[in-house]
């Protein structure tokens, strides 16, 4: 079954449609709380004393969609009501107590509702009182996702009774979910067991967005709107480069995670797309997308190419209580809509180490002419599965790399040691940076050298390209840490990515080991080029004296520095600082609250040849820091709203020779115009 994002409500409604229609009717005024009230209802303890709870608040805060009926409905660990409370807010599983109705008359044969929450028959649950009867009808599922449950009354029409939900639990999953409690003459149809995309999140455009306010990024890719984290999907489709990420669409807290979608010509100019992948549920069980691969079916594996288009493949986790999947969409236009293989339902099944296991890495390797999945499967100790197919939905079991650095986002990349294409290597890293060098068989990764470690600071769940046209690794990642825009700076998004970088593997004390450079594109960015060499910085001089304001900087330097001396780079409202006595280098940085700080990006930096030799991109919220070529790199959130517009670069406490700078003052690269 085909779904285009676009037409999601329209997929939602048509599914809905295939129903069957039975008459049915409330059990009593305000038996699905509709009310936005306890009407009819009496609470006793304190599991459901804050009730009704209005609106999906699990998607609020990141879990799977409640799927109520209306606005209204009873969620025992809910604290948001249309009195109280905030969206997403939650009370604990601690309390406990009864939620007893009015009594009814029991008219019809079948007594329907909706119910989810914790799996604990006897604790948690619902019962039907009539009489001397006491009848148990249904416990949750650990679950936020309400499910269809059909309780035969039959025998009991005519005869007047009560419903009571209780919560007698106080443990994990202790608390109860229920709504929707109408009477029929036939069981009702299970909709939770269709597939149906999230009613939450919706394909959006963010056409209202210039990507010209004042603190917005201007060469590192922010979404228009919103929340993001990991960059996952990359792909070059033959036309474009594609880059899908981690986004919440509702709000710029984590949540309700979605594929976003950009595409650029270059991997720097980028336009943002409607979202790709959205949250959706299926045989009952909701959940949201995560992280994954996006791949080109070159040879037509999976069987659905149009045309001369070769289809688009993405792999993503299928995060669902209780156990993450992995599953596939396709794409025969070049990204613009999705289908879902199989509805959504895995490819790749739990495999029983860990609940959360996630973010597939799918690549082709030529040698044995299979598909390869990389997957982490389980931590402490760590473990990556591999897998191999033939067709991109039959997945069998290869190999397992036992580590216990691994943890999350791997990623599998082959390069050339120092440049030559006769001798390349594999390096497998996960979402730190943890990485091992050595050769992959088709079934089995061989470590040569490693673990080493790359990257650092506020850099996280890096991935690279597939397909890419040249060959280059060419790697983003997500900028983590550093406080909310939105709350700090008023600003409409949070998070953005690292900015590309070429991956290559060069030869250091007879170990390959990892370097990460900024694309060679950026250049297309650059607007004026102030360049110095062979010159003696004496405490009191300014080498940026006749530089007036900085903004947005690309700078390289190669500098000498005395054993007592300190060099200070005042790029505006980001200042970098070489300590030569120390042999440390300072970054400005920023907590979660906004307070600015300075933190050591570098620590043993030594002088090679007598100088350090050090790159800087700083946009509007972030500096990156490469020294030696790429050899250590790191990235870090600064505040922008503190300090001056000050520009120098200085020697203190000795001097310091700048034996080459190369200062490109860059322009942004958004549109001036909305898009």
């Amino acid at each position: 079954m085909k779904f285009s994002i676009a037409t999601a409500t329209l997929v939602s409604l048509a599914l809905l449609s295939l129903s069957p229609s039975y008459a049915e009717e409330p059990l009593f005024e305000n038996s699905g709380f509709e009310s936005g009230t306890l009407h009819n209802w009496t609470p006793e303890g304190e599991a459901f004393a804050v009730q009704p709870t209005k609106g999906d608040n699990p998607s609020l805060r990141g879990r799977e969609s409640s799927w109520h009926e209306g606005e209204y409905w009873v969620g025992g660990y809910e604290a948001y009501t249309k009195d109280s409370g905030t969206p997403g807010q939650t009370r604990g599983d601690q309390f406990t107590g009864t939620l007893t109705s009015t009594e009814f008359v029991i008219q019809q044969p079948y007594l329907s509702f909706l119910i989810s929450g914790g799996k604990q028959p006897g604790k948690l649950g619902v019962k039907l009182v009539c009489g001397d009867i006491e009848r148990e009808l249904a416990t949750g599922c650990d679950s936020e996702t309400l499910r269809r449950c059909n309780a035969e009354v039959s025998d009991l029409v005519g005869r007047r009774a009560k419903l009571v939900i209780y919560d007698n639990s106080t443990g994990q999953w202790g608390h109860l979910n229920a709504d929707a409690f109408v009477g029929s003459a036939e069981p009702l149809a299970d909709e939770s067991q269709a597939f149906a995309f999230s009613k939450l999140v919706r394909a959006e455009l963010y056409d209202d967005i210039n990507y010209s306010e004042p603190l917005r990024p201007q060469f590192h890719f922010t979404s228009g709107r919103n929340w993001i984290n990991d960059p996952n999907g990359m792909v070059f489709n033959g036309q474009q480069y594609h880059l899908f990420f981690q986004h919440n669409p509702a709000s710029t807290e984590w949540g309700n995670m979605t594929w976003g979608h950009a595409t650029s010509p270059d991997m720097i100019h980028w336009t943002q797309h409607p979202h790709a992948l959205l949250p959706y549920r299926i045989d009952g069980q909701a959940g949201t997308v995560f992280s994954g691969t996006a791949i080109i079916d070159h040879n037509n594996s999976l069987g659905k190419q149009q045309g001369d288009t070769p289809t688009m493949c993405a792999f993503f986790t299928f995060a669902c209580e209780p156990r993450f999947y992995q599953a596939l969409a396709y794409s025969t236009d070049l990204g613009h809509t999705w289908t879902y293989w199989n509805e959504g339902r895995p490819v790749v099944e739990n495999q029983g180490f860990d609940a959360g296991e996630r973010d597939p890495k799918v690549f082709w390797h030529e040698p044995s002419q299979k598909w390869v999945m990389a997957l982490w499967v389980q931590q402490n100790p760590g473990r990556v599965r591999f897998f191999t197919s033939t067709n991109l939905t039959e997945w069998t079991f290869a190999s397992d790399l036992m580590r216990d650095w691994a943890f999350e986002c791997m990623d599998l990349i082959t390069l050339p040691v120092d440049g030559d294409p006769a001798k390349t290597k594999v390096v497998l890293y996960d979402a730190s940076f943890d990485y091992e060098v050595g050769q992959f068989d088709g079934k089995t990764f061989h470590t040569e050298a490693g673990p080493f470690v790359a990257g650092g600071g506020d850099f996280y769940a890096a991935q690279t390209f597939n397909n890419h046209p040249t060959g280059r690794a060419v790697q983003i990642g997500w900028m983590r840490g550093g406080p909310n825009p939105e709350r700090v700076y008023q600003l409409p998004f949070n998070g953005q990515m690292s900015f590309p970088c070429d991956l290559t593997l060069h030869t250091h004390n007879n170990q390959p080991r990892l370097h990460a450079w900024p694309v060679a594109e950026i250049a297309s960015l650059v607007d004026t080029t102030l360049e110095f060499s062979d010159v003696t910085l004496s405490p009191g001089d300014n080498l940026l004296e006749q530089v007036e304001k900085l903004d947005l900087v690309d700078l390289e330097i190669d500098f000498a520095p005395e054993a007592s001396s300190e060099l200070v780079l005042d790029l505006g409202r980001a200042t970098v600082r070489y300590d030569a006595t120390s042999q440390k280098l300072y970054l400005p940085a920023v907590d979660g609250e906004g307070h600015a700080r300075e933190v050591v990006a570098f620590e043993n930096l030594k002088p090679r040849d007598g100088s350090i030799r050090l790159r800087l991109l700083v946009d509007r919220l972030s500096v990156e820091a490469f020294v030696f070529d790429g050899e250590r790199f790191y990235a870090s959130y600064y505040n922008p709203t503190v300090g001056d517009d000050a520009v120098s670069i200085t020697s203190q406490h000795g001097t310091t020779t700048i034996r080459s700078l190369k200062l490109n003052q860059l322009h942004s690269a958004w549109p001036s115009t909305k898009r």
